[in-house]
């Protein structure tokens, strides 16, 4: 998703009204989303209101709650020579902080490599606390800088610590010399006007056309069953009392495809309409208009019968099982409008991963305990994580009537029933690690997916980089006790 962000109400009504956006309520910013149409993605238009602060406090909000992938700065600048005038548009190429410039420290630029308007001239942005308007400063900056703004830097600087894309489209509104105040109010309206005609006019789906696969690829996430193939394995290694063959690992392994597949496409056909509510979730495929419903069963239902296709290779037994992990992932989705218990659905989705890989390896349905700790691991670790990643969702949750932990309970209960779960994650763990033997690198390993945990309650982590690649390390590291249990 791209956010636009500007500084005011006035200069973002132009863009509001160009793009039909409507107001997002009980935002704890100014936000106005607009649909997807034609190339245009859908997206955000953020008034963070005027200086650094407020424009990189908006950014972190946007960022870390609205799955934004690019960010456009949008607005008015001063020019610092005459070679810019006021009504023309930039195309800003690099940001520099102005009052580093000014404080005479060692200020560096840092390009910008977000969406870009090619045919418009470029410009060295320079950003500054307070306005410039005085001959001495904008001389200062104008030996490092085209133009000047009071916010650009720091929505740069947020980005660049997000890891997201960040571009600058900016229109020269006045010369930020001692006739600046009066320009600025002259040629506010007819600058954002411009600038508002030529976005609406060139906005365009971030990076590379998609196509129909690599939909199908983002709407179904398949490229986390890499996270997901070690608690595979080590139920089937467990099952096998050592590895089984690569044909059976190969089937398990398309097996998990095919589930994943069916389980997260049955997610996004439930959700699409709340997923439409949702900042954070209105640009996946269905919501945004990427991909239609009638695609998105197709989808559900290829990835049934892949999964299905897997587990009579594998065997009658499985085949007859099979619908015990599939009920729960067709359904799962559906417990947030029923329960803030929620959560644990997708634990016991995740829980069953292990044990259907056990019982394809050894043929029965005898259960070890040591498999039965790996699945309550597994229940765990995933349940705890879903609790810490729907502290994202709370206010938009409350709006909506979806139910969570985080909803009925405050983000700070809510993280402590999440410690609970993750503590018998870990005692789980280390149950499993004994009963394995008790090596020295399988507790190396227990000893990473603790760290994963602890790094889940950091509040200086994002609430997303927790969830992932945080969760993801906890939950390998743990996954790999059991296949390490022997090495001493």
């Amino acid at each position: 998703m791209i956010a636009l962000v500007l500084a005011t109400q006035r200069e973002a009504q132009p863009l509001i009204d160009a793009l039909g956006a409507s107001r997002v309520a009980d935002a704890p910013v100014e936000l106005f989303r607009f649909a997807a149409a034609g190339p245009r993605p859908v997206g955000l238009i953020v008034v963070s209101g005027m200086g650094k602060a407020r424009a990189a406090e908006a950014t972190e909000y946007v960022i870390d709650h609205c799955a934004v992938t690019d960010v456009l700065s949008v607005g008015i600048c001063g020019a610092l020579s005459e070679r810019r005038r006021p009504g023309e548009l930039v195309r800003v190429a690099a940001v520099v902080d102005g009052d580093g410039i000014l404080a005479d420290e060692p200020t560096e630029a840092h390009p910008c490599t977000g969406p870009e308007w090619a045919d418009l001239p470029t410009a060295v942005l320079a950003s500054v606390a307070e306005p410039v308007f005085e001959d001495q400063r904008r001389a200062k900056l104008a030996g490092r800088a085209d133009v000047v703004d009071m916010e650009g830097s720091a929505v740069a600087e947020v980005c660049r610590r997000r890891g997201v894309r960040i571009g600058m489209l900016k229109g020269v509104s006045d010369l930020a010399d001692g006739n600046g105040k009066a320009d600025i109010q002259t040629n506010i309206d007819s600058v954002s006007a411009a600038l508002a005609a030529a976005i609406a006019a060139g906005l365009r789906q971030p990076g590379p056309q998609s196509t129909a696969l690599s939909r199908i690829a983002r709407f179904t996430k398949i490229e986390h069953i890499v996270f997901s193939l070690p608690l595979l394995f080590a139920g089937a290694y467990l099952g096998g009392r050592g590895w089984p063959s690569l044909t059976v690992l190969g089937l398990i392994a398309v097996a998990a495809v095919g589930a994943r597949t069916l389980g997260m496409a049955m997610n996004r056909i439930f959700d699409r309409r709340l997923d439409a509510l949702n900042p954070r979730t209105a640009n996946r495929e269905l919501p945004s208009g990427q991909m239609s419903p009638a695609a998105a069963v197709a989808v559900a239902a290829g990835g049934l019968a892949l999964y299905l296709a897997a587990c009579a290779a594998l065997g009658p037994v499985c085949l007859k099982l099979s619908p015990i992990p599939a009920v729960p992932l067709i359904v799962y989705s559906l417990l947030k409008r029923f329960t803030s218990l929620c959560h644990f659905g997708i634990g016991l989705c995740l829980a069953l991963a292990p044990l259907g890989a056990f019982v394809a390896a050894s043929g029965s349905v005898a259960i070890s305990g040591e498999a039965g700790l790996l699945a309550l691991f597994a229940f765990c670790w995933i349940s705890g994580f879903d609790i810490i990643y729907a502290l994202l969702d709370v206010d938009s949750d409350r709006k909506t009537g979806v139910h969570s932990l985080p909803v009925a309970l405050g983000p700070k209960a809510a993280q402590a029933v999440a410690a609970v779960v993750h503590a018998v994650a870990i005692a789980s763990l280390v149950w499993l690690w004994q009963l394995v033997g008790g090596g020295w690198l399988s507790g190396a390993a227990v000893a990473v997916a603790v760290g994963g945990f602890v790094m889940g309650y950091w509040p200086s982590i994002p609430i997303r980089v927790r969830f992932f690649p945080v969760s993801v390390v906890a939950g390998m590291a743990g996954a790999a006790a059991p296949l390490l249990g022997e090495v001493r």
